[in-house]
């Protein structure tokens, strides 16, 4: 089998979340927009030395899927629910560093049977 060499604009992964208090790890998917090497190199540069700050990463955010309100409805992807999620510091880190996980290639495992 060869590789195709394509251009793959976004990608979607696993984002695992520990919400305090359950016993089980809850899985959202976020959609990311793909940077070329010199790109995310420069961006991984500037947030290890304090230039970029988490926000400014969710510019490449496309989509957030599998979060539920309290009434059991799905939420849409809009601005005002990824500055909650930014807010909550158990979600905060964990989509931040899946943009780390969608730059590098890691799909969203396959669903389980």
């Amino acid at each position: 089998m060869s590789l195709i060499l394509k251009k793959i604009p976004t990608i979607t992964v696993d984002v695992p979340i520990q919400v305090p208090g359950d016993k089980k790890a809850s899985t959202i998917q976020a959609e990311w927009k793909l940077r070329k090497w010199d790109d995310y190199r420069a961006n991984v540069e500037a947030a290890q030395s304090g230039k970029k700050k988490d926000e400014e990463f969710l510019e490449d955010l496309v989509n957030i899927t599998g979060i539920k309100g309290e009434d059991k409805k799905d939420l849409p992807f809009d601005k005002e629910l990824v500055e909650q999620l930014m807010q909550e510091t158990y979600i905060r880190r964990p989509l931040i560093l899946s943009w780390y996980a969608a730059q590098e290639g890691r799909n969203q495992a396959a669903a389980k049977n």
